[in-house]
């Protein structure tokens, strides 16, 4: 085999090494980001590159004095709402415990990336809250219940701000800048010619 063939072959290999052992990650997505006060923001919770996936829970922590939850569906990612439950826990406090779902029957998990639960909060204010993960569990559809799958959960943030308010004073217009320009001009020849004077009498 020529070297230029073995080159091509391990690096085939070593990407396909690369994709199996890719640690699956645990994501939100905020929309819009930023928000703005009193207005609908939703949060999907995203999971990816994940294989054989069963069944999950997650908690998530939020900043109760920023947003209100309003609703929550699943995601599509283990087949819609018929395989997805929610423990909303205490959500005036600003925490969802125990979000979880699963595969039903004895099929086998799901592999890929795709959204887990979706989340709609009403914003309070302005500010930044932070979107907290815990109680993170994912596992696969070993029969023998140690299909443990290693996950890393990635915190993220959801900034509410107030739109910019543009300036409501007039913007001179180029002419208008052209004419301070001359007069700037005018003024300081006539300044330079003051001095010359004055030095000439002097």
């Amino acid at each position: 085999m020529t070297s230029w063939k073995k080159f091509l072959a391990a690096s085939v290999l070593a990407a396909g090494c690369a994709q199996a052992w890719a640690v699956p990650t645990l994501t939100t997505v905020v929309t819009p980001a930023p928000a703005t006060p009193g207005s609908t923001v939703s949060v999907a919770v995203n999971i990816a590159d994940i294989a054989d996936l069963y069944a999950y829970n997650f908690s998530l922590s939020f900043n109760a004095s920023l947003l209100q939850l309003t609703g929550y569906s699943a995601g599509a990612f283990l087949g819609g709402p018929d395989d997805a439950y929610f423990g909303v826990g205490d959500a005036s406090a600003g925490f969802l415990s125990y979000v979880y779902g699963g595969v039903t029957g004895p099929d086998a998990g799901i592999s890929g990336s795709g959204t887990l639960a979706t989340f709609t909060f009403q914003t309070l204010g302005s500010g930044i809250s932070g979107l907290n993960f815990s109680d993170v569990l994912f596992v696969n559809s070993s029969p023998d219940g140690n299909g443990d799958i290693a996950v890393t959960a990635v915190n993220g943030t959801l900034a509410v701000q107030a739109p910019v308010t543009p300036p409501t004073g007039d913007v001179p217009e180029p002419a208008s800048w052209m004419l301070i320009g001359v007069g700037l001009v005018a003024a300081g020849a006539l300044r330079r010619r003051r001095v010359g004077g004055m030095a000439a009498q002097a």
